[in-house]
């Protein structure tokens, strides 16, 4: 009993080990497959990131700057 117990836990061990040499083997096949972007489509795509994040950024202050005069406005309103 004792004997097919250590066998199992062997096992186990081999198994985990043998499942991180899997894993890597699938991340390397894997990223063998990735369609990398080119030099002139990754500055295209950082610079629309960069534009996107300007334009959000205007909109989220302009925002902000209506609603702070909005409630400047109401307190003096209210009271």
């Amino acid at each position: 009993m004792a004997l097919s117990a250590k066998k199992a836990a062997q096992k186990n061990k081999n198994k985990k080990k043998n499942a991180g040499k899997s894993f890597l083997s699938g991340v390397k096949v894997e990223m063998k497959k990735v369609i990398w972007p080119t030099k002139k489509e990754l500055i295209n795509y950082t610079v629309m990131v960069i534009v996107a994040t300007i334009v959000v950024m205007v909109i989220i202050g302009v925002a902000d700057g209506v609603f702070s005069q909005l409630f400047k406005l109401l307190q003096l309103v209210v009271g």
